[in-house]
C-alpha cells in the first residue's frame, strides 16, 4: 500500500458476507488501495436502516488524510446501498470513482415474483419489498447516480431458475438492461453469472482500470 492512498469500500449483496469480496479485496490491496470490506446484515434490514445504522458508521471512521479519496466497489444489493447512501451524502465527503457489479438498478423482476410469498420475507428480509420492478420502488426512487460511477453486468448464467422472468441476457438473477440508470459513466456486460462476477479475472482487470483511469 502506497503512502496515502486511496480508499475503496467493499459492499456485498444480499445474503452474502465480506468473504464474497475477499478477491477484490486482495486484489485492490495489491493496487494500492486501502480496503475496507463492509460487513452489514444484509436480510434483516431495509435499505435505509442498512445505510443510516452500519454504512454512514463505517464511513464515518475511515481515516481520510487531505487529498485522498474514497472508492467504492460494490456487487448486487450492494449498488443500490451505495446509490441510497450517495443520494444524501454530505457533498463534502471526497468519493471518488465507483464501480457497480450486477446492481439491479431499475429492480428486479425476481422480487416482483416473490413480494406475494411469505417465505421470501422470512428468508430474505425487508428488501423484497424494496427491490421490485415498480416506478415506487427504491432503485427506480434514487436519481441518477454519483459523477464517474461505472456498471458492470453479467451476460451468462449457471443459475437457470429464475431465467423465464428475466430478458435474454441476464446473469441468471439480474437482466443485463436493468442495470442501465441515467448518470452511468461507463457500461459493459461481461460473460459472467450474477453470484461469481466479481471473482473474474476479467472483471478485476476492469475494476481497476475504472478506479484508475475513469475508463473500462
Amino acid at each position: 500500500m502506497k503512502p496515502g492512498a486511496d480508499h475503496v469500500v467493499l459492499i456485498h449483496g444480499l445474503g452474502r458476507s465480506p468473504l464474497a469480496m475477499l478477491g477484490l479485496q486482495c486484489w485492490l490491496s495489491r493496487a494500492g488501495y486501502q480496503v475496507l470490506n463492509f460487513l452489514y446484515p444484509s436480510k434483516t434490514l431495509s435499505i435505509h436502516e442498512a445505510v443510516k445504522d452500519w454504512l454512514n458508521p463505517a464511513l464515518s471512521k475511515l481515516k481520510i488524510e487531505p487529498g485522498q479519496r474514497v472508492h467504492f466497489v460494490t456487487h448486487s444489493l450492494g449498488g443500490i446501498l451505495f446509490r441510497a447512501w450517495a443520494r444524501q451524502r454530505d457533498m463534502a465527503f471526497p468519493l471518488g470513482r465507483s464501480v457497480l457489479l450486477a446492481p439491479p438498478n431499475q429492480g428486479s423482476e425476481i422480487m416482483d415474483h416473490l413480494c406475494s410469498q411469505a417465505w421470501a420475507h422470512w428468508f430474505l428480509g425487508p428488501v423484497v419489498r424494496e427491490l421490485g420492478t415498480g416506478s415506487a420502488s427504491t432503485p427506480n426512487q434514487l436519481g441518477p447516480l454519483p459523477p464517474e460511477t461505472a456498471v458492470i453486468m453479467g451476460g451468462s448464467t449457471l443459475i437457470t431458475l429464475f431465467l423465464h422472468l428475466l430478458d435474454d441476457v441476464s446473469d441468471g438473477i439480474v437482466s443485463a438492461d436493468r442495470g442501465h440508470v441515467e448518470g452511468e459513466a461507463a457500461f459493459h456486460i461481461v460473460d459472467s453469472d450474477h453470484t461469481l462476477i466479481m471473482w473474474r479475472p476479467a472483471v478485476l482487470r476492469l475494476v481497476v482500470s475504472f478506479l484508475q483511469k475513469g475508463s473500462l
